[in-house]
């Protein structure tokens, strides 16, 4: 089968979005499908490597991270339509997914769209005030999805989401999958001691992780102040923060005026080939999001033997069930009870760590592969 891949976000901007376009790539191209993807660049030209097109892009102002590119008609863009793709699958509402369309109108593909994160209602909530932004975002989402045989989406939480707008689109739900092994590497005793000195973290400190982009819609400020109150109880404790984005100094400023800078530490941007390292630190994982879709930092985390604990959610559903593979919090005093027990009980962490580990099974890149080709059978079968 020949499949187009289709992406804002690739190797020049590390996401969750970034990650499951590369995790299928990988994933179809091991199963011997004709892969090819189609990106923007990091800057202003135009370059094809490795089955990836790389079309001119410039950076946003307000999203200085995030690039968009004008073009629509590209000697690339012929070349992919002589290459005929049976599914163009995007994963993208940007300048990516435009370019793809016209692609698929051309070469006649059948076009697949997942629905990762609802920016339409990130972008437009200021203008709630005004009563307009359920409007905006629905003609948003209606000229978004326009042309697409079916919409995929990771959670039953982005189901009943995507249900509200009132799409004719159909859609279906397909859990995101992660590459397990990469997580599963054990971290030995020399590259640990190496990153807790690069940090000045104590060798004896119990390290609870954050890994994130450092930006306000995680509420990692929540997790920061909770864990204020817990630190002075338990100092032994540290907080490990990986990740970079816009909030990054207000988070740091935060930790400062709270006085637990000292157990606080910031690790900045890591390579995706070395997050495993920042996991296998730590002895649970924290998250205070409902932003959340489906979130790779989950499974990721689960991957690493790490127990949960996050800020209750819908998109938890099938991945954290309380008090087998974690603690699903609802307020701060029960954060600050649940993560004293799990720091307390080396027994119920463990059993708590071979739950997660168990439960991450569920969630591998040769599962999500295998679901989404079964898609892409059907909808091929259905336009016979």
């Amino acid at each position: 089968m020949k499949i187009l891949l289709v992406t804002d976000a690739y190797d020049h901007l590390t996401n969750g979005v970034a990650v499951v376009v590369s995790t299928l790539e990988e994933s179809y191209r091991a199963m011997g499908h004709d892969v090819r993807v189609l990106t923007v660049s990091a800057d202003r030209r135009a370059h094809f490597k490795n089955g990836v097109y790389y079309m001119p892009s410039v950076s946003i102002p307000l999203y200085p991270d995030f690039r968009y590119s004008f073009v629509r008609r590209h000697p690339y863009l012929e070349s992919l339509i002589k290459w005929r793709p049976d599914i163009v699958h995007i994963h993208s509402e940007a300048s990516a997914a435009s370019m793809a369309k016209y692609v698929a109108r051309r070469a006649g593909s059948k076009i697949v769209m997942t629905w990762h994160t609802d920016y339409a209602k990130f972008a437009f909530h200021e203008h709630e005030l005004f009563g307009i932004a359920p409007l905006m975002t629905r003609k948003f989402m209606e000229t978004a999805y326009r042309g697409a045989r079916v919409i995929t989406v990771p959670s039953y939480k982005a189901k009943k989401m995507l249900d509200a707008y009132g799409l004719r689109c159909p859609n279906t739900v397909i859990p995101n999958g992660i590459v397990l092994d990469r997580f599963e590497k054990e971290l030995s005793d020399e590259e640990r001691e190496s990153l807790l000195k690069k940090y000045g973290i104590d060798k004896n400190k119990k390290i609870l992780v954050v890994l994130s982009r450092l930006s306000p819609e995680k509420n990692i400020g929540e997790l920061i102040k909770f864990f204020s109150v817990i630190v002075r109880n338990e100092p032994e404790l540290h907080l490990v923060i990986t990740g970079s984005g816009p909030d990054s100094k207000h988070l740091e400023s935060l930790s400062h005026e709270l006085g637990i800078s000292g157990s606080v530490t910031f690790t900045g941007f890591v390579s995706p080939e070395e997050t495993y390292k920042y996991y296998k630190l730590g002895i649970a994982f924290l998250s205070a999001s409902t932003f959340e879709m489906h979130s790779l930092t989950y499974l990721e985390a689960m991957a690493s033997g790490l127990p949960l604990i996050c800020r209750d959610d819908p998109c938890l559903l099938g991945v954290l069930s309380d008090g087998k593979n974690g603690y699903i919090y609802k307020n701060k005093k029960e954060f600050i009870e649940k993560t004293l027990r799990l720091v307390r009980d080396d027994e119920l962490r463990k059993a708590m760590s071979e739950n997660a580990l168990m439960r991450s099974k569920k969630f591998s890149k040769e599962e999500f592969a295998k679901n989404m080709i079964k898609l892409y059978v059907r909808i091929l079968k259905k336009s016979k």
